[in-house]
């Protein structure tokens, strides 16, 4: 039995929709949003990385598909570079209202060559407009 290109296609179109619909946006799956940090038990930001993302925290060693190492992100609050994943221990859940993390290639080409510099990505702590961060200040970028 031969398949023609019309009788295949009538075979295969419900497979995108299906894969679709089963699928979250690539954005989706790094961002942790206030909802999320709400309904998790988490004290820190790092505590609801670990909880709700923790992917986000790991990375895939180039050509392996089962050995993940930690990551060592940047972290930017409010748009300012502030240290490495350690602010992220310090920084309480309630005063966060979005996490967010970019590779290294996005985050400087959004912000500039100092948010890209470790090539390990950046997280992006975006804080409530009711609160200001209560962290010690690292270094902060030139933008």
């Amino acid at each position: 039995m031969s398949l023609s290109l019309p009788r295949l296609a009538g075979v295969l179109s419900p497979f995108p929709i299906l894969i679709a619909c089963a699928s979250t946006s690539p954005g989706e799956a790094n961002v942790i949003t206030a909802p999320e940090l709400s309904r998790s038990t988490a004290r820190t930001a790092y505590d609801a990385i670990q909880q709700i993302r923790p992917e986000m925290l790991r990375t895939r060693d180039p050509g392996t598909v089962l050995y993940f190492k930690a990551r060592q992100p940047l972290v930017a609050v409010d748009n300012t570079l502030v240290g490495g994943v350690e602010v992220l221990r310090t920084l309480p859940t309630g005063k966060v209202a979005r996490i967010e993390y970019v590779n290294s290639w996005v985050a400087a080409n959004r912000y500039g060559p100092g948010f890209g510099a470790r090539g390990n990505g950046v997280m992006l702590i975006e804080t409530r407009a009711d609160s200001a961060p209560e962290f010690a200040a690292g270094p902060s970028s030139s933008r």
